[in-house]
């Protein structure tokens, strides 16, 4: 990314943190970033695309960490779902996520509100696939139920402790949540009963191979593959920042573009493909695999 863009983002950022989306104005953000109108609109047609490029950041970062905490570890571990949960309200807490999206939610801006309520149900997804790491397979048809209730408890709980500013360790708040939904679950399996459809969710969520900013399979390969890249592997320093920006590039074409160039994408890969150091490397024949299975990159 350009770096006078990042710099806004990350100014803008600060501002919306400090000062809400609406009270911050496009003058603010000049003023705060020193750049000048015309350089603003350069990157961005407006203070809302602004905002969506700040929020997809906090997403990208929050991805990254959010799944390194499953590597080399069993996905049906509770405990880990519960240390995900944990630092996702942490991070939550830190960029004031909730103010902002509230804030946003009382616009007018029907193109923001959408973008909003689709990150919701994006992370209800998250949610409802990672129950079915969790869950054994005759709970599956009520685990839609549960990550509905899972995620409103928690949603809730966190905007009453910030209204009542009532102070509770994260650990103790995902633990409370994660036992009333075992409870629940134990109940409504009893009964044979359930309310949601895991198929309506999906006609739901954004159209695209790439279905969502949190597909673990995906996100995990890539945090591996940079993380032996970054181990050095014999790699002089120039060649592993080209490789590691190409990871980078692949990573934030498919995530933040609603159609991916798949030639760039098939590009960037066939670049990694030729490197001696990669190419027999198990982490990136997983990466390319997956990939391949998400039809960007035929593998021949």
């Amino acid at each position: 990314m350009n770096k006078k863009k990042r710099n806004v983002i990350d100014k803008a950022h600060e501002l919306f943190i400090e000062q809400g989306y609406h009270a911050t104005s496009i003058q603010d953000i000049l003023d705060h970033s020193g750049i000048s109108k015309g350089s603003f609109y350069n990157y961005f047609s407006s203070k809302s695309e602004l905002f969506k490029a700040v929020f997809n950041l906090i997403l990208e970062n929050m991805q990254i960490e959010r799944d390194k905490l499953l590597i080399g570890e069993d996905v049906s571990d509770i405990n880990i779902f519960k240390e995900q949960i944990s630092f996702i309200m942490k991070l939550n807490k830190k960029n004031k996520l909730n103010q902002l999206i509230d804030d946003v939610l009382v616009s007018s801006d029907p193109d923001l509100i959408k973008f909003i309520k689709q990150f919701k149900l994006l992370f209800l997804h998250w949610v409802y696939e990672r129950f079915l790491d969790i869950f054994p397979r005759d709970k599956e048809i009520y685990l839609m139920d549960c990550a509905v209730i899972f995620t409103g408890v928690v949603q809730n709980i966190l905007y009453m402790s910030h209204t009542l500013k009532t102070t509770f360790k994260m650990k103790e708040m995902v633990n409370y949540s994660m036992d009333r939904v075992i409870t629940i679950l134990e109940d409504i399996s009893t009964k044979g009963v359930h309310l949601f459809e895991s198929e309506k969710l999906n006609t739901l969520l954004p159209q695209s191979d790439y279905n969502d900013f949190f597909n673990n399979e995906f996100s995990i390969a890539t945090v591996n593959l940079k993380k032996v890249i970054e181990k050095g592997l014999g790699i002089e320093e120039q060649k592993m920042t080209t490789y590691l920006n190409l990871l980078y590039f692949i990573q934030e074409e498919i995530m933040n573009n609603k159609e991916p160039r798949k030639f760039l994408i098939e590009s960037a890969l066939s670049t990694l493909k030729r490197t001696e150091e990669l190419s027999n490397l198990k982490e990136f024949l997983q990466y390319e695999q997956i990939l391949a299975n998400m039809k960007y990159y035929p593998i021949s």
